[in-house]
């Protein structure tokens, strides 16, 4: 590696993890040669000089491509704190193919979320059906299964713990999602606007104990996500929004903004876990000396390189 003390320590102060140590010193092994011809650390050349040679290495020669972004750009900021002589700030300015679609896909923490929502639907104090579909989103965002949604009780609100209590599972309800869970709590009604009124009318809601419930049953997601659909595409049209969004992308949004405040807090990132809880119970045609245990690691590098790239895409 070029000026192997100075990356050797950044490494140390990077990462405990082996694994990203090793995608660390491959990808400044692999900056070398350019270094070398500069005569000079990559931390000290223009966002210019470095985008031709990024292109080359990281997108072509590693699979960690967004990992190696990542480590690359969290380099040249640890160098810019310690004030390496010539340290500015081009890698920083550098981009990737491949980002806007997760600009446009995912959100970046409940703030991001709870203005593509204000966007899309009413406001909460107007206590309409909207509510609902808000709640959706702020389920997927904390962890819940779609299959799970409509299952999920109003006892299971926690507003004390700020959590959904499902099963095993225990999902935050972060401050932006307070008023919309309060709503779907505490309403025995939302207001309904028909074209033949002036003014909106207010309908029961149907009897029950689940939180998904408006002013008929409520049997299937698909008729939440059709709705949802209609009016996303509307505010899309009418330019309130730039974002299309689904409950598998907001689920993904919310898992790696919680893995990125463990990564914060100097915990480990490791999707292992994950990957491992959504394929439990689950039948998979193993072929040849794979092992289900193969396919979930490999399920948590998939996670590991979305996340890289969801936290390129935000600037994180």
């Amino acid at each position: 590696m070029y000026n192997n003390e100075l990356k050797t320590r950044f490494i140390r102060d990077y990462t405990q993890s082996i694994n990203t140590a090793n995608v660390a010193t491959t990808v400044f092994t692999a900056m070398e040669p350019f270094e070398e011809d500069w005569q000079a650390d990559l931390c000290t050349k223009t966002a210019e000089e470095l985008q031709p040679v990024i292109d080359k290495v990281v997108a072509l020669r590693f699979r960690s491509q967004w990992m190696s972004l990542n480590i690359l750009k969290e380099y040249v900021r640890w160098c810019m704190a310690m004030r390496v002589p010539g340290a500015c700030d081009g890698m920083l300015r550098i981009t990737a193919a491949g980002l806007d679609k997760v600009k446009h896909q995912m959100v970046s923490s409940p703030f991001h979320l709870q203005q593509y929502l204000d966007a899309v639907f009413s406001k909460e104090e107007d206590e309409m059906l909207d509510n609902l579909y808000r709640c959706y989103y702020w389920m997927a965002y904390g962890g819940i299964q779609d299959d799970d949604v409509l299952s999920v009780k109003v006892s299971d609100v926690n507003f004390t713990e700020m959590c959904i209590q499902y099963g095993d599972t225990s999902a935050p309800i972060y401050r932006e999602a307070l008023p919309a869970f309060h709503n779907a709590v505490e309403l025995t009604s939302f207001l309904y606007r028909h074209p033949n009124y002036a003014k909106p009318i207010r309908r029961d809601r149907i009897p029950g104990d689940t939180l998904i419930r408006g002013y008929r049953a409520i049997t299937q997601t698909s008729n939440l996500r059709s709705n949802m659909s209609h009016l996303s595409a509307d505010a899309i049209k009418q330019g309130k929004t730039e974002l299309q969004l689904s409950f598998y992308r907001v689920w993904m949004s919310g898992l790696f903004y919680r893995m990125y405040e463990r990564e914060r807090a100097g915990m480990p990132v490791d999707f292992t876990g994950v990957a491992a809880a959504l394929m439990a119970g689950k039948t998979y045609v193993i072929k040849g000396r794979t092992k289900i245990e193969h396919r979930q690691r490999q399920r948590g590098r998939d996670y590991m390189e979305d996340y890289q790239r969801w936290k390129l895409a935000f600037s994180i």
